[in-house]
This record gives structure tokens, sequence and C-alpha cells, in this order.
């Protein structure tokens, strides 16, 4: 029998005794927290879920029923966050937090969105959204909070006009033919150092495309960063249906006895346009014109065309008016440059190159190719995922992803009533365009990303600082859960969640734990959170490495307490880590019925123990093999109500890449 602290069953009593009643002695933050916990988990009816950023180690997500009904407004958000703020590491909420949006959903559901500031001004990334549900219920929190700027010290300057700061862009882009928008001014993060700012956007065609956000000092009037918001896809291939000669039906607009590529028959303000840039590199290039109804440009074909199709699946399953929601033209362009072997959105319209005949036909040719460029539109004007890291692989997954979700919804005739089929076939990108002396290859494969060089599981991510930090490589581990989640509940299914993940619970920062945080609070809010949809984002995320806490971190965090004990159920099994040294799992079983109860422990990864209190916190059973030898309690319980199971490393054992198994049947 090995020695064991005396002062873990100390902390689990003076834990139990503060929780039970006031004390006279002001609360600590962490007595606070868990009081918190307890009071939402409490509302929730054990229903509460909190997720860590593998980041921050600061509380990102949190769900369950967390209030009583309420007004869905701004006040009742900032009260609401003013409650809980110890929980999301805040000594204040209204001074740091203003509203910057309300919206309501076709749901029902309202989400108030509230923008980060310092010293009055805003970030340029930094907000916490409040999630109300139809019934004003308060169902969710999702937090984008910048933590290194929170309690920053800083002061700023305005020494230099807005027009002064313009004339820094305005020289800095003299070569080109920019059009430069007004200033925001907002409190901008370079590195670790905090800037006021001047954000203005630039946009110009010549001598090349260009678009640009540029960051100009308050202080000094320097550019002090321009971040792209160009997004590009990578190399593509196949054939569209245009392309290879089948017949499109094209909505044309007639002038006289000429035909263009404009489609004014679609509900909204803008038109559906496409020109050509004629081999050059310009855009938009010129209206593409036909002195027939006949098009024989296969290139403009499967671009006007394509692009139809973007818009009627958008708008006909969630009722969205254009890429940005709000009616916009859609605008492409096909013959970019000569040769050209690349297909982007440059953040206001499409643009397709011919290819070389070798390595790509004519980009444009490839439904999901079409779809998947302008996707990077709506998620820009949504999320507007960050193209670097985790969050850009996100990005380029998404589009990906709804990339073959458009193409499949073409194929099957969804519109008109044909059957919405999944067919793993179907899920690769690029396959008609791609290297067109190749048969049967492609792009990419979200249904085995490995086959062209792409990671299927966290375990083979890949650290690189090219290509924004592997953001068209990492992209095939969300592409594989979604292929799962496709192949267990269907495409339509999936469309709806992701669609909804992306534009209500997405945000700049989201990650791969974060993108299957949103799509369970997205499912949740459609199908509820028992069903089948809710399972299958578990299980395919899961399966590829990505759980709701971190691919290699305590899954069920926080749950370091009794007052955080995570409640599990009988006969299943749950893994997690013992993450560090001090760190301690606790779980807690409803025993209804007196009985046996049976608690193992295995796959350990070091010298685990086990214990087993009732709900007095009072020990009843425990098990102390040495090393890794399995660990197992049967208690005979004469009493109903909670009981509270303990896992812990003997003298700091623990593991960051190997759970241990916990599986109590009661």
């Amino acid at each position: 029998m090995k020695k064991k602290l005396l002062s873990s069953i100390l902390a689990i009593t003076v834990v139990s005794t503060f929780l039970a009643g006031p004390t006279s002695v002001k609360a600590t933050v962490n007595e606070r927290k868990q009081l918190i916990v307890q009071s939402l988990e409490n509302t929730s009816k054990g229903n509460l879920k909190i997720t860590n950023d593998k980041k921050t180690g600061k509380t990102s997500f949190i769900s369950g029923d967390l209030s009583k009904r309420k007004i869905a407004d701004g006040e009742q958000a900032l009260q609401f966050l003013d409650q809980i703020k110890e929980l999301l590491s805040l000594d204040n909420v209204r001074d740091f937090f203003n509203v910057k949006s309300i919206k309501k959903d076709n749901l029902g559901f309202t989400h108030v969105k509230l923008a980060q500031k310092l010293n009055g001004t805003n970030l340029d990334n930094g907000d916490i959204t409040v999630h109300f549900n139809k019934d004003n219920v308060i169902t969710s929190v999702s937090s984008n909070i910048n933590y290194s700027l929170l309690n920053n010290s800083k002061s700023f300057t305005t020494a230099v006009t807005e027009q002064v700061a313009k004339s820094a862009v305005e020289k800095q882009y003299a070569k080109t033919d920019a059009k430069i928008s007004s200033a925001t001014k907002l409190i901008f993060n370079k590195g670790n150092d905090a800037h006021q700012a001047y954000k203005f956007n630039v946009y110009y065609q010549h001598p090349e495309i260009g678009n640009f956000d540029v960051y100009v000092d308050t202080a000094t009037g320097k550019i002090i960063d321009s971040v792209s918001k160009i997004r590009y896809d990578g190399p593509v291939t196949g054939t569209g249906v245009a392309v290879n000669g089948t017949t499109r039906s094209l909505n044309l607009y007639q002038s006289g006895t000429s035909y263009q590529t404009k489609d004014t028959t679609k509900p909204m303000t803008g038109q559906i346009l496409t020109y050509t840039a004629n081999n050059a590199q310009t855009e938009p290039g010129t209206l593409y014109t036909s002195s027939s109804s006949t098009i024989s440009d296969k290139a403009v074909v499967s671009a006007h065309s394509y692009a139809g199709v973007v818009y009627d699946f958008y708008k006909t399953i969630f009722n969205r008016n254009s890429i940005d929601d709000n009616g916009m033209s859609i605008k492409s362009t096909a013959h970019y440059g000569s040769k050209y072997n690349n297909a982007f959105w440059d953040g206001t319209q499409m643009v397709y190159g011919d290819g070389d005949g070798t390595t790509f036909k004519s980009l444009s040719g490839d439904l999901d190719v079409v779809g998947h460029e302008m996707t990077h539109g709506v998620t820009s004007s949504t999320a507007d995922l960050a193209y670097q890291d985790q969050s850009g692989a996100l990005n380029e997954s998404v589009s990906d992803v709804f990339g073959v979700l458009i193409q499949t919804w073409d194929k099957y005739n969804v519109a008109k009533g044909g059957t919405w089929t999944f067919n793993p076939s179907d899920w690769v990108v690029g396959d008609e365009i791609y290297t067109p002396n190749i048969a049967g290859d492609a792009l990419r494969s979200l249904a085995d990303p490995t086959l062209y060089d792409q990671p299927a599981n966290m375990s083979d991510y890949v650290n690189t600082s090219d290509d924004n930090g592997g953001v068209h490589t990492n992209s095939g581990i969300p592409n594989k859960a979604a292929f799962l989640v496709a192949q267990a509940i269907g495409c339509e299914k999936t469309a709806k969640i992701y669609y909804r993940a992306l534009t209500t619970y997405f945000n700049s920062n989201t990650d791969f734990v974060g993108a299957h945080d949103g799509l369970v609070q997205a499912a949740t809010d459609l199908y509820g959170a028992s069903g089948a949809e809710v399972a299958a984002i578990n299980t395919a995320f899961s399966s590829v490495g990505v759980t709701g806490s971190s691919p290699s971190a305590d899954t069920y965090e926080p749950n370091d307490s009794l007052a955080t004990a995570y409640s599990i159920v009988s006969g299943q099994t749950y893994n997690s880590f013992i993450y560090s040294t001090s760190d301690v799992d606790y779980y807690k079983l409803p025993v209804t019925k007196i009985g046996t109860i049976s608690i193992s422990l295995t796959n350990l990864a070091g010298d685990y123990d086990l214990y087993l209190y009732n709900s007095s916190g009072t020990k009843v059973g425990s098990s102390l093999k040495s090393s890794t030898a399995n660990e197992l309690i049967t208690y005979s319980a004469s009493k109903t109500g909670t009981y509270y199971v303990k896992v812990v490393g003997y003298s700091g054992a623990y593991s960051k890449t190997k759970p241990y198994a916990l599986k109590a049947t009661f």
C-alpha cells in the first residue's frame, strides 16, 4: 500500500463546505469560479459544457441552458457576462466590452456580439458573443478575447490625422490604380506590441490584383502592417460541364441583337456577371457578349452557369442573398492571363485562368472549385477565419466541404426534387480540371486526404511556416471529419449544420477544437443535443484526433474538484489525460439504486491511482496498484445519491499523449 497525500481529501472537504452555504471569508477567484460552474451546471441540468482554449488556457466556449428566460438584448448580455466574469478571467466586463451587433437568425436565435475595447477604442481582433435561443434563454457563449491586451496599460496618442495617414498609404501604393477606403480607428496588435492605428482597405487591379488591409500608426503616421485579403486556392484540375462540351442552361441578357452573360433573374439587388480578360492580367475585363444566345466559349459558360448554381444553393437552402447576404453582384472573370494555373477569390469577385493544358484545364470548368472559391467570400462575410495555421486550414476546409456539397446538390438535381445522395466518390476537389492528361486523380480528397499528401489525423499535423502555416495541407484533417459526418447523417443535414456553425459560432480565430464545438452547438440548435447529428460530429472529430477540448488535453476540463466533477454514464468508457504533475480529474456518478459500483482505470501511461467518495466527500474505496497496472474498485453501495471518482498520478505521474480509459458501472 502506498502512502497517499492527505491534502487531497482535505481539499475536497474544504470545497464541499464552501459550496454548502454562506461563508464569512471572502471567496477567492478559484472558489468563485467553482461557484459559477456549479450554478451554471444546476441551471443547465447537467448539460453544461465548458471548453478552454489550448493556447491561452482560458475559457473559449460555454454551452447549456445557462440562464432563465431574458430579454435578448445587449444589456442582458452584459449583465450575464458580468455574473460569470471570473470564469472568463475578467475583472469586469463593461470597462472592456461594448455591444457591437445584435442579430436574429432564421431559427429565432439572437446573437449579441460585444467588441473588446482598450482605453475606449475597439480592438481589431477581440470579441465575445452571447447566444440566446428562440425562448430568449442564453444557450452558449463563444469567446474570442484578446487576453494579451486585456489589461494593457499602454497609452496611445493621435498625433496624425486620418488624411495624413491616408497620404502614407497613397504613397505606398502609388504605382497601382488603388482605391482606398475611409479609415477606422482601432487597436492593432502586431507581435506582442499594441498600436493605435487607422485601418484602410486598399484594392487595385494594376499592375496586378491586390486587396490589403493597411494599418497606419496614429502616433507616427507610419504603416505598421499590410494584410492581404485575397484568398488563393491551390492547384486544381479536371473538366467542368461546359468545358467538356455538355450543355448548361444559362440566364443571359439581351441588348439589342447581342446577348450578354448577365443574369438579372435572381432575387437580388445585384446581378451575376461574367467577364473575359482576353488573356490579359486585368479584371473584371470585358462583359462577355455574343451575337447568338448559344455561347460558344466553354470557360465562360462554366463560370457563368456555376456562379448561378452557387447562388441558388445558398439561397434555396439557407435563404442567403448572395455572397454577402445583402444581394451583392457576383462577378467572374474567365481567361485571366496566359496559361494561368490558378483561380482565386480576390475579396470582391472570382478570377479564373485557362491553365497550361498540362497541370490544369480551364479552372472555371469544375463546379466544386467554383463553389470552393465563392465560399471564401461567404466566409469573409461571416466568420472571417484568419488565413493562418488552424483557422486558415479550417477556412480552406470549409470551402472544400461546401464545394463538394454544392456540386453534389447540382449533380443529383436536388432543387427539382432529386435525392441528395452521399457517394464517397463525389468527395474530391478539382478532379475535373486537374492534370487533364491523367485520368482518375484529383487535387484533394476529403474521403482520403492522404492520397494527395494531406494528413487525415492530428497525429500527422504538419507544423510549418510555409503556406501560412500549411493551410492547404492541414485542411485534410477537418476535411476527413466532414466526410465522416456526411457519411453518417447525409449531405443535407451536414450542409445545414456547417452553414450555421460558420455563420453563427465560428470567429476569426476558430481552430479545429473550436470548429468541433461550433458544429456541435449548431447541430444542437437544429436537431437537439441527444440526436444522431451531435453524435456523428463527436465521433467524426474524435476519429481524426480532435476532441471538444484539445487533441491531447484533459478532455473533460474543468473537472479538478468535486464542484466541477464531470457527470458520467454507467457502462460508457471515458478517455482523458492526467495532463500535468498537479492535475487531478473528478467524475460524478448519479447512483439511483443501491447495489454494486464497479470502476476500472486502464490504458495507463504511468502510476495512476483511483479513489471513490460518497456524496459527503468521505472516501469509501480506492485502488493503489504500482506502475502501470490497471486499477479496479468494487464497492457495495447501501445508499443512493451522487458518488465521486478521482483519478490522480502518484508522485506527479502524468502524460499529455496517452489517454487513460475510465469506465464505471453502477
